[in-house]
């Protein structure tokens, strides 16, 4: 059972990595967000959900 998660685990870190590689494809003026281009508040949406998923990984190492 614990193989599993931490290859769940694994794979969400590197999916989080992909999302943030994509650069080509959000490196764009529209649509915009309160005022901000999608290139801005698309990383500004992923900088939270990456410290979580990155903490929960670093947690579960660390066991």
């Amino acid at each position: 059972m614990a193989g599993k998660f931490y290859v769940i685990v694994g794979i969400l870190a590197l999916l989080f990595i992909i999302l943030y590689s994509l650069l080509p494809f959000y490196s764009k003026n529209d649509p915009t967000l309160l005022g901000l281009p999608l290139f801005y508040w698309y990383q500004i949406i992923l900088m939270p959900i990456g410290a979580l998923v990155f903490y929960v990984v670093v947690m579960i190492i660390r066991d």
